[in-house]
């Protein structure tokens, strides 16, 4: 119990960092120079993807879908600048 409960908050922990880094794609994102606009977009999909991967030890199915929702999000909210 006590690894699935380490794992669980480390999924929440790189999901909320992932969130940060993705808050700059609709924070003036375009006026960054294309190598940083690319570190937080490779930044947001490492980060997503290891939180994805952490979020199997939750065992709430309702809160497993919002933080793989959210995660999706992430990885993919810059298709919504353009």
């Amino acid at each position: 119990m006590i690894q699935n409960k380490k794992y669980w908050i480390l999924s929440f922990v790189l999901l909320i960092l992932s969130c940060l880094l993705a808050r700059h794609y609709f924070l003036s994102y375009t006026q960054y120079p294309i190598e940083h606009q690319r570190i937080i977009i490779y930044g947001c999909w490492i980060l997503s993807g290891f939180s994805l991967f952490f979020c199997r030890a939750i065992k709430n199915k309702f809160l497993k879908t919002i933080v793989i929702g959210i995660n999706i999000f992430c990885i993919y909210g810059w298709w919504f600048i353009f």
